[in-house]
């Protein structure tokens, strides 16, 4: 809960007010499709002057638009899923936002990869725009963690005092005496210490730093320590609580917490006989 979702539907918003275009977006399944366009665009649509004017009510008599398309001027949203052939093969598109890509399946039905497919409908336009969204999952099977790997790599970086920069990883997170209350950030250079309640004064001290070079694809890596929602305590209680589980064997409880809180592909480590 970084905020990813969030920045489909600005993209979309900017699009329906500023820049009208054709656009896909597009979800794991047409069940998520129908309840994004419910419990997100509608809303988003109906608080917001700008866009209401834009978007007919799918309910109003004038209006052709329906729950998984909708028109406005100069261009049109189209919601499909990703396990769903026909809502795939529609028309051109110039924005294509893929939201939780690893949760596709491999092929929707006998068509091939929907991602692939999605990307087709956007070859016609030179200005495309093509953004893939999703927390990871496992390493080696992970399509954003292929996407990520072949953009350039872009991490958020804090700024201590002492005016080192770093990623803000959870090995700079510590906590004293498995108690979550304790949770800080220590720069790695000078040691220098930034309590929970600080948090967001560093944050709003970095900026992303690419970390490959530039390949055409921008990437960014979001983890749940820059969230505005959750503390370091919090982070800490649910790996400890994670960990606690682990140590009985089972792992399931500490692969959610890499895939969601520390948004990284889950390695399972096997055992040689």
């Amino acid at each position: 809960q970084v905020g990813e979702t969030e920045i489909i539907n600005n993209i979309v918003g900017y699009h329906i007010h500023q820049d009208p275009s054709p656009m896909l977006v597009l979800n794991p399944t047409l069940d998520m499709s129908q309840t994004w366009s419910k419990d997100r665009l509608a809303p988003m649509v109906r608080d917001t002057p700008e866009l209401r004017d834009k978007v007919r009510d799918a309910k109003s008599r004038d209006s052709k638009n329906t729950i998984l398309h909708k028109g406005f001027p100069g261009g049109h949203i189209t919601m499909a899923g990703a396990n769903a052939a026909a809502s795939l093969a529609s028309r051109p598109v110039r924005m294509l936002c893929c939201d939780e890509v690893d949760r596709y399946p491999p092929s929707a039905g006998t068509e091939g990869d929907p991602v692939q497919l999605g990307k087709k409908r956007t070859v016609t336009f030179w200005n495309r725009r093509i953004i893939l969204t999703s927390t990871p999952t496992i390493k080696g099977a992970s399509r954003i963690e292929q996407a990520y790997e072949e953009s350039d790599q872009r991490r958020y970086h804090v700024k201590c005092e002492c005016g080192h920069e770093t990623p803000l990883w959870w090995a700079n997170i510590h906590f004293d005496n498995h108690d979550p209350d304790t949770a800080h950030w220590a720069c790695p250079e000078c040691g220098v210490i930034v309590k929970d309640r600080d948090k967001m004064k560093l944050i709003k001290s970095g900026r992303w730093i690419a970390g490959s070079e530039s390949r055409g694809v921008a990437g960014f890596h979001l983890n749940e320590l820059i969230s505005p929602w959750r503390s370091w305590g919090d982070v800490v209680h649910d790996f400890l609580e994670a960990k606690r589980v682990s140590d009985t064997g089972d792992h399931s409880l500490m692969q959610v917490w890499v895939n969601t809180s520390l948004g990284e592909t889950w390695e399972q480590v096997g055992v040689s006989v």
